[in-house]
Formats: structure tokens, sequence, C-alpha cells
């Protein structure tokens, strides 16, 4: 499971929300490792970047009940099978396991 941002699949670091169709962005991964830390939890990072989502609570407040919205800012690419920086030629390449013998 992908924990820190040093643990992270991906050379690109994509952020989207189903919410918000504007927040929707990208970042390089050295990036974000120079600006909160190698060892920054993924869940930290997530509420730095969507700080100010208008459906996330302040800090220090009770998050929202069930029947209300929450914030739904997240890496979108983690459960991704294909890095985002592929290019989509080489997206359609398969590996074969096993070979010749």
């Amino acid at each position: 499971m992908t924990e820190r941002l040093s643990d992270f699949p991906w050379v690109i670091v994509r952020v989207g929300c189903s919410l918000c169709p504007h927040r929707l962005g990208q970042y390089r991964l050295a990036r974000l490792a120079e600006k909160f830390g190698a060892g920054a939890l993924l869940c930290d990072v997530i509420d730095r970047i969507a700080f100010d989502c208008p459906w996330r609570p302040p800090p220090g407040h009770r998050p929202p009940g069930k029947y209300n919205p929450k914030c739904k800012a997240e890496f979108i690419d983690l459960g991704s099978p294909h890095p985002p920086d592929l290019p989509p030629p080489m997206r359609r390449l398969l590996v074969i396991d096993g070979g010749k013998s």
C-alpha cells in the first residue's frame, strides 16, 4: 500500500476531484518531495494541495455528516496499472511473462 510520497509509483502525480471539475492538476513527484519531504504521508499531501476546497472542513472542525458532501480530492492514478506519463502508443503494448525458454 502506498502511504508516503517516497512510495508513489509514478513520476507524474495527478490529483482530481469528482465534486469539483475545475480541481484537476498534475505535479512532478520530485517537486512534491522537495516541497513536502519524501517521507510525507499522502493524506497530508492531499490535504495541503486541496486546502482551499469548499467541501473540506477547516482544521479542528468536525468532519461533515453522512449526508453532507465531503471533499473527494484524490490521487487519480494510484490504482492504475499504467503510468500517467506513458506515451499513448506505448499504452497498447503488453508485457508477456515467460518468453523463450
